[in-house]
C-alpha cells in the first residue's frame, strides 16, 4: 500500500468515510490526503452562512476542507491528514487523485446525491473506473472503535479477482487483529423444462465441488499472523443475496471487482453492483490485476 484518498465534500457521508479512512491510515501506516472537488457552481464554504462568491478560488475550497477534516476527525489527527482542492467534477478528480494510490474511500452519497439511491453517481463511476480497492461508506454504516473484535467477511468464487480480494481481506484482519470468514456461495443447477428433475438431482456433488473451491482459495493464502484460523462458510442462494446474508453483523465485507459468470465488458460484475448498493457495513471492492496502479 503506497496512500489513501477518501473524497470529502462536507456531507456526512463524506466525514464519516474520512474518519474511517484515518484509521486505516493509522493501521497500515499509510498516508491519507483528503481530496475536494470544486468549481464556480459547486462551492464549498466554511461556513454554511455563506453563499456563492463569483471570486472563489483554490483558497477557498481548502478553507472548506481544513473546515470538514477537523469536524471529521479532530485537530490532532486533522494535523495528519493531508488536503488537495481540485477544481474538477468530483469522480474525475478523485480517479486522477488515486491513480497510484492503495484505497480510495467515498461516501455512498453525498452533497448532491438523489435520496433514493444508495450509491450515487460519483461512487458509481468511482466503483468502475478506479485503478486500485475502493472502499464504499454508508453514513448509516456502523463501525468498530477497535475496543471490540471485529469481523471481516470476504465472498469467494474460485476466480482471480475473488483471490486477490481474499488476499486484501487476509491482509486488512492481520492489521486489525479481526476474525475472518471466507464465503462460497454455490447454487443448485437451472433445470427449468424438466421439473421433474428436480426431486432427483443429488445435491452433494455440487456442494463437494463447492466446498473444494471454498479450501483451495483459503489454503492458497498466507493467513499468517491472524488472531484466529480462516472461518469457510458455504451457503446456498444466489451469488449476491448469501454474501450479503453472511455478512449480517460484520465490520467489513470485501468482494471481488467481477468473479465467474461476469460479462468481459463489465469492470464491475453484477454481484459487486448488488453488494455496494445494499451491504449493511463499509464494502471493499478489489479490482483484477491489470488495473492496478
Amino acid at each position: 500500500m503506497t496512500g489513501i484518498v477518501v473524497g470529502v465534500d462536507g456531507s456526512e457521508s463524506g466525514m464519516q468515510a474520512l474518519a474511517w479512512a484515518a484509521r486505516e491510515g493509522e493501521l497500515h501506516d499509510l498516508p491519507v490526503t483528503a481530496v475536494l472537488a470544486w468549481d464556480m457552481l459547486s462551492q464549498h464554504h466554511s461556513r454554511a452562512s455563506q453563499k456563492f462568491n463569483p471570486h472563489y478560488s483554490e483558497a477557498d475550497a481548502l478553507a472548506a476542507l481544513a473546515i470538514f477534516v477537523e469536524k471529521a476527525v479532530g485537530p490532532l489527527r486533522a494535523a495528519t491528514v493531508q488536503r488537495r482542492a481540485l477544481c474538477d467534477l468530483p469522480a474525475r478528480a478523485l480517479l486522477e487523485a488515486s491513480a497510484a494510490a492503495s484505497l480510495l474511500v467515498v461516501g455512498a452519497r453525498g452533497l448532491g446525491g438523489f435520496r433514493g439511491l444508495l450509491l450515487g453517481s460519483v461512487g458509481q463511476q468511482c466503483l468502475h473506473h478506479a485503478t486500485c480497492p475502493v472502499a464504499i461508506f454508508r453514513c448509516d454504516d456502523a463501525t468498530s472503535d477497535g475496543g471490540a473484535a471485529e469481523r471481516i467477511v470476504v465472498g469467494i468464487d474460485g476466480s482471480e479477482t475473488a483471490h486477490r480480494a481474499l488476499q486484501w481481506a487476509v491482509d486488512e484482519a492481520r492489521v486489525r487483529e479481526a476474525s475472518l470468514e471466507a464465503v462460497h456461495v454455490w447454487e443448485l443447477p437451472y433445470l427449468g423444462g424438466f421439473p421433474n428433475l428436480a426431486s432427483v438431482v443429488d445435491p452433494t456433488a455440487f456442494e463437494v465441488a463447492a466446498r473444494r473451491v471454498l479450501d483451495a482459495a483459503v489454503d492458497s493464502v498466507d493467513a499468517s499472523g491472524l488472531a484466529r484460523p480462516v472461518e469457510r462458510t458455504l451457503t446456498v442462494d444466489g451469488a449476491a443475496a448469501g454474501i450479503l446474508g453472511a455478512a449480517k453483523g460484520a465490520d467489513l465485507l470485501v468482494v471481488g471487482s467481477r468473479g465467474h459468470g461476469g460479462f468481459t465488458g463489465l469492470l464491475v460484475g453484477s454481484v459487486g453492483q448488488h453488494v455496494a448498493h445494499h451491504a449493511a457495513c463499509p464494502v471493499v471492492i478489489v479490482p483484477p490485476e491489470t488495473r492496478a496502479g
